[in-house]
C-alpha cells in the first residue's frame, strides 16, 4: 500500500481496482479534523443543486485514468438523505470512479442544511478554473435567487470584479438559441455579453440575419468589441440625432447607455427599442406641424405625388390640413437656427468662448433672416410651405408676383368655397363607402323598423300613377315638382289606405313594364294579379286568345299528321329498292365467282397438257 500526501491530506492509494482503503484524516477548511469514509458506490446520488449540467467524457476518462493510477487525491464531500447519500462537491470524481466500477468511493460526511448544501454546491463548481461561461452564469444566478447574495457579496467571494459578476449574469439574458452557440463554444462569452444587452427581438434578428443557428454567420468570427460597433449601427439609433425632448430616455432601459452598470456612456446614448423611438418621433412631428400651422393660417403643406409619406404626414393629412404637390426644388429654404455650443465640449474656457462667440453672430444672422421673411409673409409677398420630414419639419417659401397677391377677404372667400366643396365630398365618399358596406356585408337578421318601411314608401312614391294623386293629397302638377324632400315627408305620414295604394302601383308598374309573357314566373304574377282586379275582361282577353290560337295550332297539327304520313310512305320505298339492290349485286357476284373459277380450271388443264408434252420430248432426245 502506498500512500500519497498532498495538501496536508493523506489518502490511501488504489492498488487495485475494486479496492480502496479507507483514507485517513482530512484537514478542513476550519482547522478542525475530519475523517474520510468509505461510502457504497450504489448508496450515493448526485444532488440537482449541482450547477454544472455538462461533463466532458474524454475529461472524465483522464480524470479516471488519474484515480485509476494516484488514487483519489480528494475525496467527494455528501450529506445523508435517509440511509442514502447525496453528493455536495465532487459529482465529477463520483462519476469517475463508477467509470473504474469502485464498489466504495472515500468521502467526506457533513451534516449541513439545505442552504448550505446549495450554496457549497454551487461555489465549489464555482471555484474551479475551467467552468463554462453560461454554466457560470446560471450559477450566479442561481445564487442571486436566494437572496442571500448580491453582486458585490459574490464577488467578495469568489475575489471577482463586481463588473465580471455582473457581465456574466447578463449571460443568462441571452435568448435559448444563443446561450446555445455560446455553450458550444460557436460563440464567445465576450461576444454573448454584447449580446446579452439587447433586448429579445433584437437578438432573434441579430441570430437570424447575422449569426445564424448553426453559428456559421460572419459575425460569430469577430471580436466582441467589433460586433458591439456593428450591432449599434444596424440595430440602434443615436439620440443626439433627434429633436424631441429625450428626458425619459435617459434613463430607459433600451438605452445602451443603462446597458451596464460600470459603462461610461456619452452623449444621450443610442436607442434599442425602434417601435418607442418610431413613436416619439412620430408625436413630435406632428406636435411641431401643428404647431407650425397654427401660427401661419396661410401655410400649405407639401404631400408627395408618387413618393414615400412617412407616418406623421399621414396622420397630419387625416386631421384635415391642406397639402399640395409641390416640388422643393422650385422653392427657397428657410434659414436654420444655429446649434449653440456645449462647455462640455471644450477643454479650454477660451475655446468655448470662441465659439460661443461664432454662434452669437450666427444668431443674430439668423433672426434678421428670419424676421425679414416674416415682413414678406405678413404683406403676401411670399408663400410659405412646410415639408415633414423624418426629423423634423422643414420651411420652405416662394416669391408671389405682385398680380398673384391676394387680399385677406379674397383668400377667406376661397378658403370658404373649398370648405363647403369638402363637405360635398365628404358627403359623396360616404355615401360610396356605405354602398361598397351593403354590397360586400351580410345585413343581420331583424325586425322591419318604421325607418326602413319609410324608406321603402319613399321609393315606392316614384311610381305612384297620377290619378291616384288626390288620394295621397297631391295636385296634378305635383307631378313635375314631387321633389325628394317632399317624397320624404309624405312617407313619414301615410295612412294604411294610401299605403295599399302605394304599393299596388309600384306593383303596377312592375307588372306593366317588365313583363312580355304569361308563361314564366313574372307573368303568372301579372295574369293573377288581372284575374283577382278584373276578373271577366281578363277572362275575356285569356279566352280570346287561347281560342284564336288554339284554331290556328289544329290546322298546324292537320299538315304535321299529313306530312308524318308521307313522309313514312316514302322512308318505306326507299327500304324496299334497297333490299332489290341489295339481293341483284348478290347473284351478280355470285355468277362472277362461277367464271373465275371455271378459266382457272381451263388454264390448270393446257399447263398439264404443255409439261406432259415436253417430257415426252425430253425422252425422245434421250433416246
Amino acid at each position: 500500500m502506498t500512500v500519497v500526501k498532498n495538501n496536508g491530506t493523506a489518502v490511501a492509494a488504489v492498488e487495485k481496482v475494486n479496492e480502496v482503503v479507507t483514507a485517513v484524516v482530512v484537514q478542513n477548511p476550519v482547522g478542525t479534523k475530519t475523517k474520510s469514509v468509505n461510502i457504497a458506490s450504489d448508496l450515493i446520488e448526485p444532488s440537482n443543486y449541482n450547477a454544472r449540467k455538462t461533463f466532458d467524457a474524454d475529461s472524465l476518462s483522464e480524470l479516471a485514468q488519474n484515480i485509476n493510477v494516484h488514487g483519489l487525491i480528494q475525496p467527494i464531500t455528501v450529506r445523508t438523505r435517509g440511509d442514502r447519500y447525496e453528493i455536495i462537491c465532487g459529482e465529477r470524481r463520483f462519476r469517475a470512479c463508477r467509470m473504474l466500477k469502485l464498489t466504495e468511493i472515500p468521502c467526506i460526511i457533513r451534516e449541513i442544511t439545505d442552504e448550505q448544501a446549495y450554496d457549497l454546491s454551487i461555489s465549489e463548481n464555482l471555484q474551479r478554473e475551467d467552468v463554462p461561461p453560461m454554466e457560470a452564469a446560471e450559477a450566479y444566478k442561481q445564487l442571486i435567487s436566494t437572496k442571500r447574495y448580491d453582486i458585490p457579496s459574490l464577488a467578495l467571494q469568489f475575489g471577482k470584479s463586481e463588473k465580471n459578476i455582473y457581465q456574466m449574469l447578463k449571460l443568462c439574458d441571452l435568448i435559448p438559441s444563443i446561450a446555445k452557440l455560446v455553450k458550444e463554444g460557436k460563440l464567445t462569452a465576450s461576444a454573448g455579453i454584447v449580446i446579452s444587452k439587447y433586448e429579445k427581438k433584437i437578438q432573434e434578428e441579430i441570430l437570424n440575419d447575422r449569426l445564424g443557428k448553426d453559428g456559421t454567420g460572419e459575425w460569430c468570427y469577430i471580436s466582441a468589441g467589433m460586433l458591439e460597433n456593428r450591432i449599434q449601427n444596424c440595430y440602434t439609433s443615436n439620440l443626439d440625432n433627434y429633436q424631441f425632448d429625450k428626458t425619459k430616455c435617459l434613463k430607459c432601459a433600451h438605452n445602451s447607455n443603462n446597458f451596464d452598470l460600470f459603462a461610461e456612456g456619452s452623449g444621450c446614448g443610442k436607442c434599442t427599442n425602434k417601435k418607442c423611438l418610431s413613436d416619439k418621433q412620430k408625436a413630435y412631428l406632428v406636435e411641431q406641424a401643428q404647431a407650425i400651422a397654427l401660427t401661419d393660417p396661410k401655410l400649405t403643406f407639401i404631400g408627395e405625388q408618387y413618393g414615400y409619406e412617412n407616418e406623421a404626414t399621414q396622420i397630419v393629412k387625416k386631421g384635415g390640413y391642406e397639402f399640395k404637390n409641390v416640388q422643393t426644388y422650385n422653392l427657397h429654404s428657410y434659414p436654420t437656427a444655429p446649434k449653440a455650443p456645449q462647455t462640455t465640449d471644450y477643454k479650454k474656457t477660451e475655446d468655448y468662448d470662441k465659439a460661443l462667440a461664432k454662434h452669437n453672430k450666427a444668431q443674430e444672422q439668423y433672426d434678421k433672416q428670419t424676421a425679414h421673411l416674416e415682413e414678406l409673409k405678413e404683406q403676401g409677398k411670399i408663400r410659405v410651405y412646410a415639408k415633414i420630414g423624418d426629423k423634423k419639419v422643414n420651411l420652405y417659401y416662394k416669391e408671389v408676383a405682385t398680380k398673384d397677391t391676394k387680399s385677406n377677404e379674397q383668400l377667406i372667400d376661397e378658403l370658404t368655397a373649398k370648405k363647403k366643396r369638402n363637405n360635398e365630398i365628404a358627403n359623396e365618399k360616404t355615401a360610396e363607402g356605405l354602398k361598397e358596406l351593403l354590397r360586400t356585408e351580410q345585413i343581420p337578421q331583424s325586425a322591419f323598423t318604421q325607418d326602413e318601411e319609410i324608406a321603402m314608401y319613399f321609393f315606392m312614391l316614384s311610381k305612384l300613377r297620377r290619378c291616384h294623386y288626390p288620394i295621397i293629397r297631391l295636385k296634378e302638377n305635383d307631378y313635375y315638382g314631387l321633389t325628394d324632400e317632399k317624397k320624404l315627408k309624405i312617407a313619414s305620414s301615410l295612412t294604411e289606405e294610401q299605403k295599399a295604394i302605394i304599393r299596388r302601383d309600384y306593383l303596377y308598374d312592375h307588372l306593366t313594364d317588365c313583363t312580355n309573357t304569361v308563361a314564366d314566373e313574372k307573368g303568372s304574377i301579372l295574369l293573377a294579379f288581372s284575374k283577382q282586379h278584373l276578373p271577366e275582361k281578363a277572362e275575356t282577353i285569356v279566352n280570346t286568345h287561347k281560342e284564336e290560337y288554339g284554331k290556328k295550332n289544329a290546322r298546324l297539327d292537320e299538315r304535321i299528321a299529313e306530312l308524318k304520313k308521307a313522309e313514312k310512305k316514302a322512308k318505306a320505298k326507299t327500304k324496299g329498292e334497297k333490299t332489290e339492290q341489295t339481293a341483284k349485286a348478290a347473284k351478280h357476284e355470285e355468277a362472277d365467282g362461277k367464271a373465275i373459277k371455271k378459266g382457272k380450271t381451263a388454264k390448270q388443264t393446257v399447263k398439264v397438257a404443255e409439261r406432259s408434252k415436253a417430257e415426252a420430248v425430253g425422252c425422245e432426245l434421250q433416246y
